[in-house]
């Protein structure tokens, strides 16, 4: 079996003061090399800067799709069909891939701030509940903030 085609997806979290985070991602195949970095607030989860550069692309048309990343400031992550805006203003209007590590990098912020505390947390249950109560968008988000099993 000969492999013709790899791409990887790396993304970073980090967070830069008490309400702000920051994701760093970067997709590189034997086309495409790209890098996004997208700044969200909390508590709202509001995107409030995104910064992307091509590294590698296949066409010239490829450049046209970094200022349609600016139409996806002002979104907030946990709003009803986010992943579907960020398609449409972002894809559809400049470049797909770029809205893909775009929905990656903001699901990546999601873990990061829900997650990101646990260690430190001697009770799981109490920190799920802490969580549940701080960011009251994950009510319903998954399975673990269902209500049923906490």
């Amino acid at each position: 079996m000969v492999i013709r085609f790899s791409r990887s997806k790396v993304i970073g979290v980090e967070r830069v003061d008490e309400n702000t985070l920051l994701a760093h991602g970067v997709l590189d195949d034997h086309i495409y090399a790209m890098e996004l970095d997208v700044t969200v607030r909390q508590p709202d989860f509001e995107i409030i800067a995104i910064n992307g550069r091509m590294k590698r692309v296949t066409t010239p048309v490829c450049d046209q799709g970094i200022p349609k990343l600016q139409n996806a400031v002002g979104l907030r992550i946990p709003e009803e069909d986010f992943a579907r805006k960020i398609h449409r203003v972002v894809g559809r209007e400049g470049c797909t891939h770029f809205a893909n590590l775009l929905v990656e990098c903001c699901d990546s912020i999601m873990q990061a701030a829900v997650y990101g505390g646990w260690q430190k947390s001697m009770d799981k249950q109490e920190y799920l509940k802490g969580q549940l109560s701080s960011i009251p968008s994950l009510q319903n988000s998954c399975m673990v903030y269902s209500g049923k099993t906490l």
